[in-house]
């Protein structure tokens, strides 16, 4: 777990500290973080799919985690990245960083995937 955290850390501080790039190349970067985030978010649904659920918010009325799960962290993911998408539109500079935060919560979120895989 924590040569994981530590993993993680190095991937976001190399991204954080890398030289500026070209607009394109910020771009390919992010589309490439959002495709990891979906990867790893539906991971997590899979990973998560008919057992108890500790997230108040994604229980459903059993306390596990089915629909209400999967569509609330769908909407959450799919904002986060349609609030980014509009930034980006307004600032194309914000790329690296829109990127670096999908990378940051793609390591988290695999984290708990590890983990849910590991408990069952």
């Amino acid at each position: 777990m924590q040569k994981t955290k530590l993993f993680a850390f190095l991937i976001i501080f190399g991204l954080l500290t890398a030289p500026a790039q070209a607009e394109t190349k910020r771009k390919k970067l992010w589309r490439v973080s959002v495709a990891v985030l979906g990867a790893v978010s539906i991971a997590d649904m899979h990973s998560s799919m008919g057992r108890r659920e500790a997230n108040p918010f994604l229980r459903s009325s059993d306390g596990r985690f089915h629909g209400r799960g999967i569509t609330l962290k769908s909407i959450a993911v799919g904002s986060a990245v349609g609030a980014q998408w509009l930034l980006m539109r307004k600032n194309p500079n914000a790329a690296g960083y829109a990127a670096a935060a999908n990378f940051a919560a793609s390591a988290l979120t695999g984290t708990v995937v590890v983990r849910n895989h590991m408990l069952k």
